[in-house]
């Protein structure tokens, strides 16, 4: 009984810490993001808003200018695509009430699609208080 116990504590503590949460499902996904800005900061330190309207379009914007899109959720992956700039879609964790990673899908063991080992984005609803690591430092 004490080894499956010793067992299961090694495999819990060498699953990286990125993604030791469980990665958000479409439903969550959908109901966490639509109608909401998200304001956040990409993982090189830039600062964005985009606002996620309830009929799938997008408004973003950060420092270099402002864009529009479109926003869906396909498989259990977050989708942005926009009309002047690349778009991609995201695996999505959730870390407290209000602070969402987004990592980018990679090839994993076994060819699966997992999450990259480094975060993309994290991103907070702008009306209610973040609760990421390090909240927002700027206003666009």
């Amino acid at each position: 009984m004490h080894l499956r116990a010793s067992v299961a504590a090694i495999l819990i503590l060498t699953v990286p810490a990125a993604h030791a949460a469980q990665t958000m499902a479409a439903p969550e996904i959908h109901e966490a993001f639509a109608g909401i800005t998200l304001d956040g900061i990409y993982n090189d330190g830039t600062f964005f808003s985009e606002t996620y309207f309830e009929d799938g379009t997008i408004r973003y914007h950060d420092a270099s200018g402002a864009d529009s899109g479109e926003w869906s959720v396909r498989g259990d992956k977050f989708c942005t695509f926009y009309e002047g700039q690349q778009g991609a879609c995201f695996f999505v964790i959730r870390e407290g009430r209000n602070c969402f990673v987004f990592f980018e899908p990679v090839r994993g063991p076994g060819d699966t699609i997992v999450p990259r080992e480094s975060w993309t984005s994290r991103g907070w609803n702008k009306q209610n208080e973040a609760t990421c690591i390090k909240p927002p430092e700027a206003v666009i």
